[in-house]
Formats: C-alpha cells, structure tokens, sequence
C-alpha cells in the first residue's frame, strides 16, 4: 500500500470514528435532556464542560462530517447521498403530521376538548401556546437536523451490515 493509499485509509476509517463518537454524545444529549437534574443557573463546573463537549460533537463535527466530502469513501459517499434522501422525505412529510394530526386527533376526541388526555393536552400547549424566539428555533431545527443525519447514517450503516 502506497503512501497516499495509507493516509486515504487512516481518513476515510477517521469518518466513521467521528461518526460514532457523534452518535455516542447524540445519546448522552438524549439522555441528559430527558433527566436534566440542574436549574439553568445551578449548573456546576463539569456540567457546563460536559454540555459543551456534547454541542460540539452534536451540532459542529456532524456539520463538518456532512460537508467533507474529501474523508467520505465511496461507501460512506453512497451512505451519505441515502441519508439525507431518508431526511428529505422526513423534512416533506413530518410537518404537515406535526401541524393537521392534532387538528385530526380533536376532532376524533370529541371536538370540544372533553376527551383530551393530559399528554395531549400539554403537546398543545407547547405547540400552539409557547412563544419562541426566531434563534431559537433556527438554532433547534440546525441541531435537531445534524442528530438526523448522524443518525440516519448510522442507522443505514448498521442495516447494511446485517
């Protein structure tokens, strides 16, 4: 193997190292939101380092996997091209449940609200009632779509080794 073959080889093996460790701390992101313990200002000193490690590795080297096309093999290529065709459809027809299905389920539940579970009730208001900054939703739509990518690839990556 040629020089140039070697570090091909160490580049493209790079990649799929760099997605993994995305998909590990894609993971630990999801956990730590589910059982987040601290209040915005208590948050202590390894906490704080541990978040920024974890954005990092969820939004900035996902974002660096996508565009670098340079460390993708032809496989990794073809694995990329299929995950974000999976994240296309997704983008086309997630919205639109997002937006009618609740409009479908009030009406299936009695069209006066009476029926309404309280998880429906809360998906709701957090739907309908809050108010977002615009940054805030650019900033979760940008994160939310690198943890897609990580994860669709990753998951069209194992399906493929089975």
């Amino acid at each position: 193997m040629t020089e140039s073959q070697q570090r091909n080889a160490i580049r493209f093996r790079l990649y799929y190292s760099l997605m993994d460790i995305c998909l590990f701390f894609a993971a630990l992101g999801l956990a730590d939101w589910a059982v987040d313990i601290y209040a915005d200002s208590e948050w202590p000193l390894w906490y704080s380092i541990v978040g920024f490690v974890t954005l990092v590795f969820n939004g900035f080297v996902p974002l660096f996997l996508m565009v670098a096309s340079f460390m993708r093999d032809d496989y990794a290529e073809g694995l990329w091209k299929r995950s974000l065709v999976v994240m296309a459809y997704g983008a086309a027809v997630v919205p639109p449940i997002l937006i009618l299905g609740p409009w479908v389920l009030f009406f299936i539940l009695g069209g006066d609200g009476s029926l309404r579970p309280e998880w429906f009730i809360a998906f709701e208001q957090a739907f309908y009632d809050t108010k977002v900054e615009p940054y805030m939703v650019v900033g979760k739509v940008w994160l939310t779509f690198m943890l897609l990518f990580v994860g669709v690839f990753q998951f069209l990556r194992w399906r493929d080794s089975r």
